[in-house]
């Protein structure tokens, strides 16, 4: 069996995608911006625009394959006579030799060369998410076109805020006050401090919701996800003699309610 030659593709080729790690700030994942990224990929070589030869001299064909790039082998099997096929190992397959390459690539075509790119991270993203940057991967083979860079996220995390998905979550103490007889706190977000108001009795670990203060949607900015405070109540390791007489009064209080109602303050 065997069969005949057949020229090789040594054209421009299409380059590689290559991926880059990038760190973002919490706030900015939720709001979008630019980020600076630097990177490191081929160029193709503008002295010789990638084909590896000094400007002006032109390749000649390569006499141990006569151009096809491939050499023909011959082996006795018993099976019977066997051709076998392979790149040329005088030109690389190329089908062709460069006697002159070029002094800016040294006949590689391409260079590895740095730069900073600005890119536009969109609201709403998260860790994980992949940005792709059209035709700034490595440039392809013989002047080739470039493939792409993927640009993967990582977000940073913030002191006091979760995320989960769309929506964050934190957290604000009240005092054991404030719980019974209720207030208006002050609670952070990412747009800023609002004011919650606590009802009279909010028990802890009682969940509030913000609506509209959570991360936007990715595309759709007008379209956010909840914020979730969760109210911590301090209560006192120690309290004074007429904080105490305040609230054997309550508990006095509190236990006519329970016989009533079945649960006083700070039941679940």
């Amino acid at each position: 069996g065997g069969g005949g030659r057949q020229r090789r593709k040594q054209g421009p080729q299409q380059g590689d995608d290559l991926r880059v790690d990038v760190e973002i700030d919490f706030m900015q994942a939720i709001f979008g911006g630019d980020e600076k990224v630097k990177i490191s990929h081929l160029e193709t070589c503008t002295t010789c625009t990638g084909d590896g030869m000094k400007p002006g001299t032109r390749p000649r064909t390569c006499g141990t394959c006569s151009g096809s790039g491939v050499v023909t082998q011959v082996a006795r099997t018993p099976l019977g006579m066997l051709q076998q096929q392979s790149a040329c190992p005088q030109c690389q397959g190329s089908g062709q030799i460069v006697d002159e390459v070029c002094g800016g690539c040294t006949g590689r075509g391409r260079l590895q060369k740095s730069k900073q790119l600005m890119i536009n991270v969109p609201a709403g993203v998260d860790s994980g998410s992949r940005l792709r940057i059209r035709k700034e991967g490595d440039a392809g083979p013989k002047g080739g076109p470039p493939g792409d860079l993927y640009v993967f996220l990582t977000v940073r995390p913030h002191k006091e805020f979760k995320r989960d998905g769309s929506d964050i979550y934190s957290s604000v103490k009240v005092s054991y006050v404030d719980a019974i007889l209720g207030c208006e706190v002050e609670v952070n977000t990412v747009d800023g401090p609002v004011n919650l108001k606590v009802p009279t009795g909010t028990q802890p670990e009682t969940v509030m919701r913000l609506e509209g203060k959570g991360v936007p949607k990715i595309g759709a900015k007008d379209q956010r996800g909840t914020h979730f405070v969760t109210v911590k109540v301090n209560i006192p390791t120690s309290v004074s003699g007429d904080d105490k007489e305040m609230l054997e009064k309550l508990r006095k209080g509190a236990s006519v309610s329970a016989a009533g109602a079945g649960k006083g303050f700070f039941s679940r």
